[in-house]
């Protein structure tokens, strides 16, 4: 079953990414395999769980391509920091256009503080499903 979910999160991607900016999307298997076992933790319908992934993967990738510290003579720098800004703006333009704009809004602080950490220079792993786990949990409880 999540072979289903995965190609089809993967699919609706390849659809949104914009073949010019030549961004390719590689998440781990095991990565997403958890954040489809996180959504069936929280009762996610199944019709609504290759679109969350997909929004899960987009947010992922962004950070990802963020996560680096930023040194001049990195030839791909550049290249990082334009595909993580695109990336981040097709996640909120794909999470709205999935109508999840509650996930958007709870996601928010979190994502600011990654951002202000970065630019301040501090680098760390981020647990980025534990967060989306418990604002699908709180959502889900809010409703």
């Amino acid at each position: 079953m999540n072979d289903n979910f995965i190609r089809e999160a993967l699919e609706r991607l390849e659809a949104e990414i914009d073949p010019v900016t030549r961004i390719r999307l590689n998440p781990e298997r095991a990565v997403l395999d958890e954040a489809l076992s996180a959504f069936e933790r929280r009762g996610i319908e199944p019709l609504r769980r290759s679109r969350l992934l997909a929004v899960y993967i987009l947010l992922s990738s962004a950070l990802e391509r963020h996560a680096a510290p930023l040194a001049l003579e990195d030839a791909d720098l550049t290249r990082r920091i334009l595909d993580g800004d695109y990336l981040y703006s097709l996640y909120i333009q794909y999470t709205l256009k999935c109508k999840e704009e509650p996930l958007l809004k709870a996601m928010s602080p979190f994502v600011k503080k990654i951002q202000i950490a970065r630019a301040l220079g501090r680098t760390g792993e981020i647990r980025l499903l534990p967060v989306f786990e418990q604002v699908l949990a709180d959502l889900r409880e809010g409703a």
